[in-house]
């Protein structure tokens, strides 16, 4: 079933993702609930603007409501009117519970605007589910004691948020289903919408989880995971769990987080991007993350046929490498873009929030001076915060241009990051003023038919046109790479003045952008 959301929805959700709460009637109901039969009934006759109120105690059932719930309600609220599902007192809360670790939903949601606050919920094959539910949220819950997943945003649960919550102790019976938080549902699942777009998770804390801290699945777009710790210390390999993060969905954003293996060896990256199917997890932006992985052989990043680009990242140890596989991860070293305040290649209302942070005072979170000077008066000031608002409503933001990472591998040869497909290179390289100069590029294309080995997969040189250099001895040469080119290597071919050969050693690359 696809869900439809209106400019409103959308808005609200926006509202809600920078930590804003939404407005809530003054018609509503409050019903205080102190059993487990209190609290069928509640859910059983929810509506909206009601607020229901569990003292502290457990609420257990071993009978199925709904579709196989310990606990189940099917009502939605309003952007006015949520419904309101919360512990009475926030430092002893409630706990909603089954019986047995490889049996039902503990709490299923089918149904848009919940808040879901304070509770403690496990002791279920599952702790909390929300089907066919917009714009709602989970807030400061512990979810622990799951036989698979601690928290599933499923069927087309959309423009939801996490925020605050323990996930801990999942997988206990299934360890290759223990995901802490899962978005979305596998290809090939039936019975359910997979369109879980635009979830955002924010300050959670996961451990002890059997497979993936958070599970982002194909065909969901717009994923979230900020300012989160993730524990991979029971991280079990099985179906692949080998990872903090695996991410399948498209356009995610992944930063902030602060993740330690602490010693699992079956853990072998820190954020993983697979593409079950095709055009399927790509796009994502992973920054700003520190990652203890214990071991110099784990990647910090990998991915096949994944496009991605990865920066400002703290790893230890450094050594640790992003995936060079075949992958399409950029290793961005910075990005000019007019407007991006925080310089992660979107410019949107967080950069609005980042420069007007700055401007009083703040000195909070990462920001470019370059690109936060739209005015070009070399201050960072209120001018540029109306400019930078124009520029947003009318949609004029330029594409961004990536600085790239790249290595010297011998005397006039370097090799760029992976990740730089149908993007046009620039190269700018310094070298005796006067000289003749020849360069030559090549591309691994994994999509190009090699005939002499009757696979796929070829390295291809081309070369550009002789040139002299510059009085300034600077020059610049581009090329647009095919969309599928991983790898991507420059060489001098030609280095000479008037007095014969130069050493090619002395032509310096000075840097590599990508647009």
């Amino acid at each position: 079933m696809k869900r439809r959301f209106c400019a409103a929805a959308l808005l609200t959700a926006a509202v809600l993702c920078i930590g804003m709460p939404a407005p809530v009637s003054a018609d509503t109901r409050e019903v205080l609930v102190t059993n487990t039969e209190e609290l069928l009934a509640a859910l059983a006759d929810a509506k909206a603007g009601d607020e229901i109120i569990l003292r502290e105690g457990t609420y257990e059932n071993d009978k199925w409501t709904g579709k196989w719930a310990a606990f189940f309600a099917e009502a939605s609220g309003t952007e006015a009117a949520p419904i309101i599902l919360r512990s009475e007192d926030p430092e002893h809360p409630a706990t909603v519970c089954g019986v047995d670790q490889s049996n039902k939903v503990a709490l299923s949601i089918k149904g848009d605007w919940w808040r879901i606050e304070n509770l403690r919920v496990g002791e279920a094959q599952k702790g909390i589910v929300l089907d066919q539910s917009c714009c709602s949220v989970i807030s400061g819950c512990e979810v622990f004691n799951t036989g698979s997943e601690g928290i599933h945003l499923r069927d087309d649960s959309a423009h939801c948020l996490v925020e605050n919550c323990i996930v801990h102790d999942t997988g206990t019976v299934t360890p290759k289903y223990g995901e802490g938080i899962y978005i979305g549902s596998a290809i090939g699942t039936e019975g359910y919408g997979f369109e879980c777009h635009y979830n955002t998770i924010r300050r959670c804390d996961i451990s002890r989880v059997a497979a993936e801290c958070v599970d982002i699945k194909e065909f969901t777009c717009g994923t979230v995971v900020e300012d989160c710790t993730f524990d991979g210390s029971c991280i079990s390999g099985e179906n692949g769990a080998n990872s903090f993060i695996e991410i399948k969905g498209n356009d995610c954003i992944i930063r902030r987080n602060t993740g330690r293996r602490n010693g699992c060896e079956q853990q072998l990256y820190g954020f993983d991007l697979y593409c079950p199917t095709p055009e399927w997890g790509q796009n994502a932006k992973i920054y700003e993350n520190t990652l203890y992985l214990d071991d110099a052989s784990v990647n910090s990043v990998a991915g096949w046929k994944c496009a991605a680009q990865v920066f400002r990242n703290t790893v230890d140890p450094p050594e640790c490498a992003i995936g060079s596989n075949g992958n399409r991860i950029m290793d961005v070293q910075g990005i000019t873009l007019p407007g991006d305040a925080d310089e992660n290649g979107l410019c949107n209302a967080e950069d609005i929030l980042t420069l007007q942070s700055r401007i009083h005072g703040k000195t909070d979170g990462h920001i470019s001076p370059e690109n936060a000077d739209l005015n070009g008066d070399g201050v960072t000031d209120v001018f540029d915060l109306a400019l930078l608002k124009r520029q947003i409503l009318s949609e004029t933001s330029q594409d961004p241009v990536y600085a790239v990472s790249f290595r010297k591998e011998d005397a006039g040869k370097w090799r760029a990051c992976n990740g730089l497909g149908s993007h046009t290179v620039t190269f700018t390289v310094q070298a005796e003023p006067g000289a003749e100069l020849k360069l030559g590029w090549g591309v691994w294309d994994p999509a190009i038919e090699n005939i002499d080995t009757g696979k796929n997969g070829k390295w291809t040189q081309f070369s550009f046109d002789p040139l002299t250099v510059p009085e300034n001895g600077i020059v610049q040469v581009s090329a647009r790479l095919p969309e599928d080119a991983t790898s991507l290597a420059l060489e001098v071919w030609t280095y000479q003045n008037s007095t014969g050969k130069l050493d090619e050693d002395s032509v310096v690359l000075r840097s590599v952008t990508a647009q």
